[in-house]
């Protein structure tokens, strides 16, 4: 029965510390050279949590002497389909950066929210 009460405190308390004053929206940069942007909650243990999450996507332009186009990109619409959050160990991350109200991104991701 404490199992099963500590299962759904777990799955309903996030465990995300506050934080106070920060942007709506953040970058966040990943040793592997992978940059998300989103949410970003500093969680207690070794995982943080991004929500409403984008990452960027380049394709080869058709001339090579043409620099590649790049897209935002909403995760969720991969074939996978998978959620609109997403875990990741903090040893994997560098730095998280807050995106001003101005940035190009942050307002794409504000208009597109569903």
């Amino acid at each position: 029965m404490v199992f099963l009460a500590a299962l759904f405190f777990t799955q309903w308390w996030d465990f995300a510390l506050p934080s106070l004053g920060r942007s709506e929206y953040q970058a966040v940069f990943l040793a592997n050279g992978q940059t998300y942007f989103g949410r970003y909650y500093d969680r207690i243990g070794s995982y943080a949590k991004i929500e409403d999450v984008y990452y960027l996507q380049q394709t080869a332009a058709a001339n090579p002497d043409q620099a590649p186009d790049t897209k935002l990109v909403r995760r969720g619409k991969e074939l996978h389909a998978p959620a609109p959050r997403m875990l990741v160990p903090k040893s994997a991350i560098l730095f998280v950066e807050d995106l001003s109200a101005a940035s190009p991104i942050a307002q794409f991701m504000k208009q597109d929210q569903p």
